[in-house]
């Protein structure tokens, strides 16, 4: 019958003597949502940003009607985004739809082949074809990311030039 062997008394003794690890404390960033509604309180309470802002110091008026404005610059920015959004993810589509099928015929090659060697060959050939067409289509897409972003932001920048 075996029996568990008996723990030494020095092992107790180095244990207690190690110094205890500090507790760990939350910033006020990773509070949780439980938290912040009241299902669950802190350990610790948040700290206070002092002097964050400085009292003397105010807010800059707005004028009348400035919030509305904003507002339909935004909106106008994103209807102008809608047109090239919309040629991204055709493009997208479109590529995906070309990579598939490039992957695909490999595959139909792939299981035709006679010998390994002719498999790494037919491998080889599929990444040395398709390298400049993976920087082509990459090329595109930044093009119309570009107009994407041109066309988005174009509202906000006359919004804050008349400002």
């Amino acid at each position: 019958m075996a029996t568990r062997p008996k723990t030494s008394q020095t092992k107790k003794s180095q244990t207690k003597s190690q110094p205890k690890k500090p507790k760990k404390t939350v910033p006020a960033a990773q509070i949780s949502e439980a938290a912040v509604r009241g299902d669950a309180k802190p350990a610790k309470p948040a700290p206070v940003l002092v002097n964050a802002v400085k009292p003397e110091e105010k807010l800059p008026e707005l004028k009348a009607g400035a919030m509305g404005q904003a507002v339909d610059t935004i909106e106008k920015s994103l209807k102008a985004a809608v047109p090239a959004a919309v040629a991204v993810n055709k493009k997208l589509v479109d590529i995906a739809q070309v990579n598939m099928n490039s992957g695909l015929e490999l595959a139909r090659d792939l299981a035709g082949a006679k010998t390994p060697m002719e498999a790494m060959r037919l491998g080889m050939n599929y990444w040395h074809d398709n390298a400049g067409l993976f920087q082509s289509q990459a090329q595109e897409l930044r093009t119309l990311s570009a107009e994407l972003l041109t066309m988005a932001s174009e509202p906000i920048r006359a919004h804050i030039r008349r400002t």
